[in-house]
């Protein structure tokens, strides 16, 4: 009871004032004041978290008014999008959403860092001083004891609502309760996928969908594009930019970098090449007047939000956008840009753009694209070629499978390879069904699969072709049932594999026995699982695809398949900078909302391929095969001499023939390649 203990019935009117006073307080409507508003008039910033501690003032960072007030409660808005550079005020508006929401809007809120330790960690330095040092929210939380399981570091009780804090890395934390606000922090800092559980942001914002006023805030600096979740978020959004006028000519606009065209942030160059720092500048876009960086508390006064596009959900979402170009005076400056600026691409022109990406993300608050990975999905379209779908063209003299399981359906891709893995794309098929039904039952997807398998193929040469291996993914929902199938056929070389994301693995490793008996001894011709190297094989592929000419390791594909989601699903992959433990790895990593499974089979078959032994393969081997598949020695020696000169005038008494001639004659040493330029 705190003071009311001391009141005694011999102080009726000390008791009464109390009452009035608590009533007051706590009874009352909120008060009809927006965030921002709130914020000036209540927050108090703390020296544990702010370079500027002392009380809130919006007009330093002017850019986060309209921010904060979308967040107010008599705003329609349900949803506000802040991708912003680093240490612009994006989460301090969050912390002064919440304390509005503490002493204005009780109710339940979530704020969801990326993992729980920083979880903690944002708790102690940020919302634990913002309690303690403003006077408005002091009373609201319960004093921290150590047996009041009311107030912890992860959960701040207050009357009518309650705040919890959790980590994107726990499914279990993410779908604790109901929330009616939700400050969703770091957002591209977020695990891809949490606890086998999907996206943790789809998670959180589930938790929102009974309350019909709820409010979602998503804050990050950007990252990888196309794996960026705060880039896709503003992209459904308003698209927000700040602009602010020339103190010249007063046309408003919006700043941005100046390595391209004649305006933005200027500088000139000294002898050596670097920057002189004295003479950085922004040039305007309308008058080609000077701007200096003292004109900017001025500007961003003035300054106002300008939407570039309508939202999706117009009106109940907006999206903002800000470049650390609008930093206030004080903070980090415009020379201190160009030189960071300096030094990143200096380290990028050694090799190392680490530095850049850094720059693109946190300064520019741009996505940072990788260029390494990149394959055109246009220029596939436009090298395909005009050959059958399920027929093996002139070159391709063996065939391997590549099986993705998925929980309705199977798809399948065959593959044919030649001379050099030359390969070609044969044939695809999506086979609709539930894979747990067993095959020889009704409908089963395992009964269509031997069937196509032991199918042979139409080769152009008239011959047939049977697929050689075929390589079936575990790694889904059906493992037991692949196992199942692997174990029925596997003495027709159907292999049961699993993709490794291990950095440096083989394609194609030792495998591992999964049949054993319950001693643990293993048992003979049982199933035997192959892990697959997938940053190899798909670093392979990928560089194959940007070849242009044909020859060794080309990838042809079929026109008949540019228009289907084929080639955006063999390039739907990205090379990721991911750091672990503070060091840079590259992963592969398919953005959300793609579809993978055309690389996926490709991978498998590649790996079937491998287990065939083509990397291993003689000229003799491949002579072989083609003796068997490839038109006869005279139908080719007629091919030959009628698109050559040389063999046409030539008599049977000369001694000197074309070199075209003398391979036609050796069977034996006739080349793909050879084949390839007489034909």
């Amino acid at each position: 009871m705190g003071a009311c203990e001391s009141i005694t019935l011999a102080d009726p009117a000390r008791a009464d004032r109390l009452v009035a006073e608590l009533f007051a307080e706590f009874m009352k409507p909120p008060a009809a004041v927006t965030v921002s508003q709130w914020a000036d008039g209540h927050r108090m910033l703390s020296g544990k978290a702010s370079s500027e501690p002392g009380p809130w003032r919006t007009d330093r960072t002017p850019y986060l008014r309209q921010i904060m007030d979308d967040l107010s409660a008599r705003s329609s808005v349900q949803e506000v999008v802040v991708m912003f550079a680093a240490q612009m005020g994006k989460s301090e508006s969050g912390m002064n959403w919440l304390g509005y929401i503490i002493d204005n809007e009780p109710g339940p809120v979530m704020c969801v860092q990326p993992t729980t330790d920083m979880a903690k960690r944002f708790s102690r330095q940020r919302i634990t001083p913002m309690l303690e040092e403003t006077p408005a929210l002091r009373r609201k939380v319960r004093e921290n004891r150590s047996r009041d399981d009311a107030n912890t570091t992860l959960m701040k009780d207050f009357a009518g609502g309650v705040l919890v804090v959790s980590g994107a890395n726990s499914a279990a934390s993410l779908r604790s309760m109901p929330v009616r606000y939700l400050f969703l922090d770091e957002i591209d800092a977020y695990p891809l996928d949490v606890d086998g559980e999907g996206d943790p942001v789809a998670l959180a914002e589930k938790r929102t969908s009974t309350f019909a006023r709820r409010k979602v805030l998503k804050v990050s600096t950007p990252t990888t594009k196309n794996f960026s979740r705060i880039e896709g978020a503003y992209l459904q959004t308003s698209a927000c930019r700040f602009q602010v006028p020339c103190p010249h000519c007063n046309e408003h606009q919006a700043l941005e970098w100046g390595t391209k065209g004649d305006h933005g942030l200027k500088w000139r160059k000294l002898e050596d090449g670097s920057p002189d720092y004295s003479s950085v500048h922004y040039v305007c876009r309308h008058c080609g007047g000077i701007i200096q960086e003292h004109h900017k508390p001025a500007m961003l006064a003035v300054g106002h939000w300008v939407a570039g596009k309508e939202a999706s959900r117009p009106g109940r979402q907006t999206g903002y956008h800000l470049n650390a170009l609008y930093a206030p005076l004080g903070w980090i400056g415009w020379a201190d840009l160009v030189a960071q600026w300096h030094d990143a691409t200096l380290a990028a022109k050694q090799g190392d753009v680490t530095k850049l990406k850094t720059f693109t993300n946190t300064v520019l608050a741009e996505t940072w694209e990788e260029q390494g990975d990149k394959v055109a999905t246009h220029e596939l379209a436009r090298r395909a070629e005009d050959y059958p779908i399920g027929q093996v063209p002139h070159g391709g003299l063996l065939l391997t499978m590549g099986v993705d399981v998925q929980g309705d359906r199977i798809e399948y891709r065959t593959w044919a390879w030649g001379r050099g893995q030359e390969s070609w794309l044969v044939e695809r098929e999506i086979i609709y069904g539930d894979p747990a039904i067993e095959e020889g039952q009704p409908g089963s997807v395992w009964t269509r699969l031997t069937e196509r398998r032991r199918t042979p193929y139409l080769h152009a040469s008239g011959a047939q072709v049977l697929v050689r291996a075929c390589a079936i993914d575990t790694g889904g929902h059906h493992t037991q049932q692949v196992y199942a199938y692997v174990r029925a056929h596997h003495h027709a070389n159907v292999l049961a594999v699993k993709g490794s994301s291990a950095r440096g693995k083989a394609i194609l490793s030792k495998p591992s026995d999964i049949d054993v008996t319950w001693r643990g001894q293993k048992i003979p011709r049982g199933v035997k699982l192959w892990l697959v190297g997938t940053d190899i094989a798909k670093g392979v592929i990928y560089g194959r695809l940007r070849q242009a000419q044909p020859g060794p390791g080309f990838i042809h594909l079929p026109r008949a398949l540019a228009s289907t989601d084929e080639f955006e699903q063999m390039t739907a992959e990205r090379l990721v900078t991911k750091y672990i433990k503070g060091h840079a790895r590259m992963e592969w990593v398919k953005p959300n909302g793609r579809r993978n499974e055309a690389l996926d089979c490709a991978v498998y078959a590649y790996a079937a391929a491998i287990w065939v032994g083509i990397e291993r393969w003689t000229e003799v081997q491949w002579a072989r095969i083609e003796d068997v598949i490839a038109p006869s020695t005279r139908d080719l020696f007629s091919a030959v001499k009628a698109d050559d000169p040389a063999l046409k005038t030539q008599t049977a008494s000369q001694e000197v023939v074309s070199p075209v001639a003398k391979a036609v004659r050796d069977t034996k040493t006739l080349t793909h390649n050879t084949f390839r330029r007489s034909w």
